[in-house]
Parts: C-alpha cells; structure tokens; sequence
C-alpha cells in the first residue's frame, strides 16, 4: 500500500509553530515580485530537498518590512498560501494581497521564510525514511511512501495515525494522508482527507466515479477541457473512454491507467534531475537591455547550479512572458563543454529570437536538459579554456557567494 503526505497549508503552518498567536486565526503568505535577485544582494542556493517539483531555490540574506508589500503606494502581491480560517473566507493560493484585506481587513500577512521551509520539509523527510523503508519526495510539502511488506494491510490505517501523532508531537505540523495500493489514487485520496486527516481507498472504482475529472492530479486545464468537450465529466466516464485516451498515445495510456489504479508506478526517490531551470517574475520591464541585464544574471546562478551538480546540458530553453499575457519561446541545441559565457551567449541568442512582440515583459524563464558529456571538435580547446575558468570561479563562489564575482555584464 501507497501513502501520500500532504502538510496542510505549509508555510503558514510553518510559522505558527515559532508563533502560536497565529493559530486559529485567517492568516496568508504573501510573495511580490522576484525583484530582488536582480539588485545585486547575496543570496544563496538551498538545494537540501529533492522531487518532481522541489528543487534548488535561491534566497536572499536581506530581513525585509512590511514596506515590502507597498510600491508606489499601491498594494502589492500574491497569496501563495492562506491558512483554512483564510480560505473559508474566500482567500486562497493567487488572491491579490489587496482584495485578500478586502475581504478581512484584520487578516494577518506574513512574509515568506523559504530557508525555514526547505530545512524544516528535509528534517521531516529524514524522520519519513526513519519510518518508512521507501520514501518518495515530491514537492517541498508532498511525499509518497510504501508501506508494502513493512505494514500489514490491517493496521495500516492505525499504523497512519501513529505516524501523524508523531509528526504532530515532533515537528507541529498537521498532516493528511492518502491511502491506496496506487500511486496516484493516493495523492487523490488526500484531498478528501484534509484538513489533518486520513483517508484509505479500497475500492478504486468505488472512490473514483463521481469524481471531477479536474480533481485528479495532472490534469489541468487543457486536458480537462479536452475532456468535457468530448462529454467527459467524471473520472467514471474516463474509465468508459479508455478507447479515446488511448488515441492520445502514450501520455493518453498513462493518464488513464493512473485513473484507474493499474498505473504500478513505485515509490522511488528521483536523484537524477531531467532538467534544470530558473525562472523570475517581476513588474512590467520594456527596455530590452535591463531585460537582457537580468538574463545574465539568471544565467550566473543557473551555471553555479549546474557547476554543482556537474551537469553537461545540451538542450538549451528559453520563455518569455508579456504583459499582455502573451508568450513566446525559444530553444537550441548545442554539443559543447559547459561554461557561463555559452550559457550567457546562448540564452541573450535565444531572448531575441523569441522576443517577437513589442511589449512590457513580467517574466523570463529558463532551463537546460539532455544532459551529455560532449563537445564538437572546432570548439573544444576553447570550451576546455572557459570550462576551466567556469570551474575556478565558481570555486570562489562556493565559498564566498554567488555574487563573490559578477559579470559587467550584469551591473545597472
């Protein structure tokens, strides 16, 4: 049997276990813009975590005020997570900070601590692989564990409450608990086991009929409306429709055998990462040198992360977002040994390939894949030179900071 651990509303459970007058009351999370990378402060990589959507995240050392939340004299930012008394009120993950006070003019806003939440999720994994033979991390809150072999089927819902009673006792930290003997069935499961509670399946077919199919986990909005397009509205009518997933291909298979629980997928901790990237929203930016300026700086913290891990990308990934809304992106493909100036190079290429409309831009994301030890013949000498050079300042930075050694490049 497969368990998934969900902790209800992280990051301000977080911050109530260092401050217990936030309990009981409507409290939020609120991140601005990601201005601050491109202000030159030290900042440092954390990469204690590692799963399908938690990777390394950089952070600033600055203490910030609630002048953080002020521009201009309008109120700025986004709730990334709101406590329950916050959510029953109509605030959740994506309110403005604005229409959240609002709506609670008394609602209790707190700046986000990622160092505290990144260490205190890696503490409580250590604890999981003490309790588990095989744990899986998936997001900075998220684990899977299987318990098949360790946990007879009867006492695994008590073995369960054993295991949130600990979490409770060592940590604080509510924690909800999808049970099944599939992967994904379990993740679906802890949906209807919060707030702080257990939920086994042990019939699919039973659990899952009159499910929306948007509840299941991968589907978004895309594939829902695909889906409800074609009269599909409950995860029964998807099991009455293998024929037409399985016209999708591959990815259609998948997604219908999770559905139904014969996906078999394990329960397995993912070392190797398929792609690497870093992406910074920020305030509408029309000049196309800032923009370019704050490319390279991305490109600095990118190229220490793959340094780090020793990773030779040859897929390179670029995307812009307007303020419009509009997007446009850009990729290349490049056999050569890894350095900051290709890297650098490459993606200021890639922005003016993929910059095709005339307008403010609020974000820039990028990446790097396919991960080989190669390099074409004409380039290698002087890939070896600036790989080299790579690997020396990056030697100064590991000890100093990333912003131990800028570019001139990067400086307003």
């Amino acid at each position: 049997m497969i368990f998934h651990m969900d902790l209800d509303c992280f990051f301000v459970s977080a911050h109530r276990i260092y401050d217990t007058n936030l309990s009981n009351k409507p409290v939020v999370v609120v991140k601005r813009n990601d201005r601050e990378i491109f202000e030159n402060r030290k900042h440092e990589v954390l990469n204690l975590n590692k799963g399908a959507f938690t990777g390394d995240i950089i952070v600033t050392k600055k203490e910030y005020d609630r002048s953080y939340f002020i521009e201009n004299g309008k109120i700025r930012g986004i709730v990334v997570t709101s406590s329950y008394e916050a959510r029953a009120l109509g605030i959740k993950t994506g309110t403005t900070l604005k229409e959240a006070l609002e709506i609670c003019p008394n609602l209790t806003v707190l700046l986000p601590n990622y160092k505290l939440y990144h260490t205190l999720s890696y503490k409580l994994k250590l604890f999981l692989k003490r309790r588990i033979p095989q744990i899986e991390q998936y997001s900075i809150d998220e684990f899977f564990g299987d318990v098949g072999g360790w946990v007879e089927e009867e006492d695994i819902f008590d073995f369960a409450k054993k295991l949130k009673k600990e979490i409770k006792e060592k940590f604080a930290l509510p924690i909800s608990i999808g049970i099944s003997k599939a992967k994904w069935i379990a993740k679906l499961a802890t949906s209807y086991a919060k707030p702080d509670g257990i939920y086994k399946v042990d019939n699919i077919y039973e659990f899952i009929k009159n499910i929306p199919v948007e509840k299941f986990p991968g589907i978004g909005r895309k594939i829902e409306k695909k889906l409800k397009e074609r009269g599909i509205f409950t995860l029964k009518d998807v099991v009455e429709n293998k024929e037409y997933l399985y016209s999708w291909g591959k990815n259609g298979k998948i997604l219908y055998k999770r559905i139904i629980g014969e996906d078999y997928e394990k329960v397995e901790e993912k070392e190797k990462r398929k792609s690497i990237g870093i992406s910074r929203r920020f305030d509408p930016v029309f000049s196309r040198e800032e923009i370019i300026r704050r490319i390279y700086i991305l490109c600095r913290y990118l190229s220490f992360i793959i340094a780090k891990k020793r990773l030779n990308p040859t897929f390179y990934y670029l995307k812009i977002k307007y303020a419009s809304s509009k997007k446009s992106k850009s990729h290349k493909i490049i056999y050569r040994l890894f350095n900051e100036l290709l890297l650098k190079d490459t993606m200021r290429e890639l922005f003016i390939k993929a910059d095709i409309y005339e307008e403010s831009i609020v974000s820039v994301s990028l990446s790097v894949s396919k991960f080989k030890k190669v390099s074409n013949l004409f380039d290698y000498e002087k890939d070896l030179k600036l790989s080299n050079l790579n690997n020396a300042l990056n030697k100064i930075r590991f000890r100093y900071g990333i912003s131990s050694i800028i570019g001139a490049d990067e400086i307003i």
